[in-house]
């Protein structure tokens, strides 16, 4: 791996540091003021939106990263095409939302998921612009924005404890941390782009019908991860919002050194889908997978050792619970990003078919499993619906594609020849 990639995960790290510190102590902060049943309501609104922002981005996420990272002018007509697809979309379902949640929420809640509302909405177009800068190695800029963002949230929400203003106000951090960045990066990437937007004319068109066209399988297989990583919330959130907020930050905590495992996946996956040869690619895929789980057992000790101190310290006591699923969500970190860089890398193949019929088959099994472990072990069967459906998702639903194309990578992890030229 170049230098350059390196530096480019270091930047990346710093600035998914920075992004959950905010989210941790903004939403710890909410949590701990308004309750483990009110924040299992707000994390039920959220967690609809979540869904929401996925459908509107239509599988441009994954257009946009893979390629950029082939050809950055190309990642810009994405960016520019899809713009329009993304809003429409967008309005459509999230309108749908909040009528719905108006109609079955307290106040307070419908407050919160409005603010939820506009903060997938930035969110829905910073997305676009924070892969076209991970994808072309110059995610310095989107630490630069984050920390900015980060900054004016945790002010704002301090100064409404400071000054004791209704739990209300907190709904403020919840736009900002979406509404800062998206602006500074909006503002960077039309200086730095390549593309004159003015120019594109009839460009537009061709890529929006593309975007349509392979955006339609890849939207079922994100709206599919989407479904099975809150399908145990969205369950539990209808049995017992107590439980719900538990299970929220459990999984907040045990996913927080994600970002870590992102920075890695996505400054190396630039590096996978260049390289021609079959088995350098396999052979650095295998590396990452290992660098991926080096990482999540160092993640597992660590709050194996600390966790109830530091769930005492930013939650409460009332959270104190969280302690017992705290290290099984790490291991559902782990699963997730094994799986993450094994997906991406069946994207290199164009496996667009594949994908969506194997989470068809996820998404099936997950909500059955989820209901059933969420009926008869509540909270704890949750936790390891989502785990078994994790390594179902690593696993054996990755192998059958191209003869044990992903068995390969995972077999190469043990063998000395990955790590060692000859």
């Amino acid at each position: 791996m170049s230098k350059k990639v390196y530096f480019n995960s270091l930047w990346m790290m710093a600035e998914k540091l920075l992004s959950i510190f905010g989210l941790i102590f903004v939403t710890s902060f909410v949590a701990r003021y308004i309750g483990p049943a009110n924040f299992g309501k707000l994390t039920f609104a959220t967690s609809i939106f979540a869904i929401v922002q996925t459908l509107a981005l239509f599988g441009s996420d994954n257009l946009i990263f893979q390629k950029t990272s082939q050809n950055r002018k190309t990642g810009e007509h994405l960016i520019y095409a899809s713009r329009a697809l993304r809003n429409v979309f967008f309005a459509f379902f999230a309108s749908a939302v909040l009528l719905y949640l108006y109609l079955t929420v307290d106040a307070l809640t419908f407050i919160f998921s409005v603010a939820a509302c506009i903060g997938v909405y930035f969110s829905l177009h910073d997305t676009a612009y924070s892969l076209y800068f991970n994808a072309t190695l110059q995610s310095k800029f989107n630490t630069m924005c984050n920390v900015v963002a980060i900054l004016v949230s945790l002010t704002v929400r301090f100064l409404i404890a400071k000054l004791q203003l209704p739990v209300s106000y907190l709904s403020l951090p919840i736009v900002l941390v979406a509404l800062v960045p998206f602006l500074m990066r909006r503002v960077i990437f039309q200086r730095k782009q390549l593309s004159n937007p003015q120019k594109m004319g009839a460009k537009l068109a061709h890529y929006r019908g593309y975007v349509l066209r392979v955006g339609r399988k890849l939207v079922l297989y994100t709206l599919s991860i989407a479904i099975f990583t809150k399908t145990s919330q969205l369950f539990l959130g209808m049995k017992s919002q107590h439980d719900l907020g538990i299970y929220s930050v459990a999984m907040t905590l045990g996913s927080s050194f994600y970002f870590v495992l992102n920075a890695f996946i996505s400054s190396f996956l630039t590096q996978i889908y260049a390289e021609k040869d079959f088995e350098r690619s396999q052979n650095m895929v295998a590396r990452l997978n290992l660098m991926v789980i080096v990482i999540a057992s160092s993640a597992a000790v660590f709050f194996a050792l600390f966790g109830h101190w530091i769930i005492a310290w930013l939650y409460g006591a009332a959270y104190q619970q969280v302690n017992d699923l705290l290290v099984i969500a790490v291991f559902v970190t782990l699963f997730s990003g094994m799986s993450t860089v094994a997906e991406k890398y069946l994207i290199k193949f164009n496996a667009y078919d594949y994908l969506h019929h194997k989470t068809m088959l996820l998404v099936a099994f997950n909500v059955v499993i989820t209901f059933l472990a969420i009926h008869y072990f509540a909270l704890y069967g949750a936790i390891f619906a989502i785990l078994a459906t994790e390594i179902l998702s690593l696993t054996l639903f990755n192998y059958f594609y191209k003869r044990g194309l992903i068995l390969d990578t995972h077999i190469r992890i043990f063998k000395p020849s990955t790590y060692f030229k000859r």
